[in-house]
């Protein structure tokens, strides 16, 4: 059964945040731990995370927020078979942490989905549409909707947790069922 790793942002992506809330509905996911949170560094966060996954028995899917989608694809291109799924909601620009375009273009190793919105201050929708296209990954245009974080209104964020479910059931299905289907069918 692959595991789901929840990736933060900056500030570990709060008690409140989307992320933290389904870490609390299935607490049998992981979540990516032990980093200067304040810090945003794409070597120092990538490079933790690459080392989770390179101990992983089996693919890992990566549900990333903001910077955490940054560290989620350049630690795919470290471990690309540890890999099993990225959902990247809300990425952060990464001119805005001087981060080489180098370091994160081309196809991604595993399936994935770009959430993005069209009000987001941390990246334009038309730099997310260009990402998708050089990540060579669906795009999901979320609207007018801020950066998907509790100060724009996305604490439980039901819709992002759906789309997640239709990622997962572009793949092949696993021999058993995502750790989380069964309490996703039951809720809905």
């Amino acid at each position: 059964m692959h595991q789901v790793l929840l990736v933060p942002g900056l500030h570990n992506s709060g008690d409140e945040h989307w992320q933290s809330v389904w870490h609390r509905r299935f607490p049998h996911w992981q979540r990516l731990t032990g980093l200067p949170w304040d810090q945003p560094n794409l070597t120092v966060w990538s490079e933790r995370l690459a080392e989770l996954l390179a101990r992983s028995q089996e693919p890992v899917h990566l549900v990333a927020h903001s910077f955490g989608t940054l560290t989620a694809v350049a630690a795919s291109r470290l471990q690309p078979d540890k890999v099993a799924s990225l959902f990247l909601a809300a990425p952060a620009d990464p001119d805005r942490f001087g981060i080489a375009e180098s370091r994160l273009v081309g196809p991604l190793p595993a399936p994935a989905l770009l959430v993005a919105s069209r009000s987001d201050p941390w990246m334009s929708f038309a730099q997310a549409s260009r990402w998708s296209r050089l990540w060579q990954v669906p795009l999901f245009d979320a609207g007018e909707v801020g950066h998907i974080n509790v100060q724009s209104g996305h604490g439980e964020w039901g819709d992002g947790l759906a789309l997640l479910g239709d990622l997962h059931g572009r793949i092949a299905p696993p021999r058993r069922p995502l750790p989380w289907a069964e309490t996703r069918l039951r809720a809905w």
